[in-house]
C-alpha cells in the first residue's frame, strides 16, 4: 500500500537522502535515487536524489508526461511543499512510493529516459 500524502504528507526520510548539491561530482547516470514520488491519475513521476529537509527542496529527475527525454523529462529542483499543494477535487495528487528502495538512476529508467 502506498503512503498517502493526504494522511502523511510527503515526509521524505531526511537522514537517508544526501543533502542538496552533495553529489554534484557524481554523473547523473551514477546518482542513487532515494525516493520516488508520483501523481495520482497521471504519468508525472519524480525520482529524488538529494534533499534539503529544512527548505523542503529536492533535486532529482522529473518526467511529467511519461515520455522520457523526448517529452521534456529532466533533472532539476522541486519544492516538496508545492507538490503537497497539488489537489484534484480536494484530494492530494502526489504520493510517496513507500515500497521504493534506493537504487542507481540507471536502474530506474529505460534508455529513452522514461521511468520504469
Amino acid at each position: 500500500m502506498m503512503q498517502c500524502a493526504y494522511f502523511m504528507g510527503l515526509n521524505l526520510p531526511p537522514t537517508s537522502i544526501p543533502r542538496l548539491d552533495s553529489t554534484d561530482a557524481t554523473p547523473f547516470s551514477d546518482k542513487t535515487i532515494h525516493a520516488r514520488l508520483f501523481a495520482l491519475g497521471s504519468a508525472a513521476t519524480w525520482l529524488i536524489a538529494e534533499y534539503d529537509p529544512d527548505e523542503r527542496i529536492a533535486f532529482g529527475y522529473c518526467d511529467l508526461f511519461g515520455q522520457g527525454e523526448t517529452g521534456g523529462a529532466e533533472w532539476g529542483y522541486v519544492s516538496i511543499d508545492e507538490l503537497e499543494e497539488l489537489r484534484f477535487l480536494g484530494i492530494p495528487r502526489v504520493e510517496l512510493d513507500a515500497h521504493f528502495t534506493p537504487r542507481p538512476f540507471a536502474a530506474c529508467v529505460r534508455p529513452d529516459g522514461t521511468i520504469i
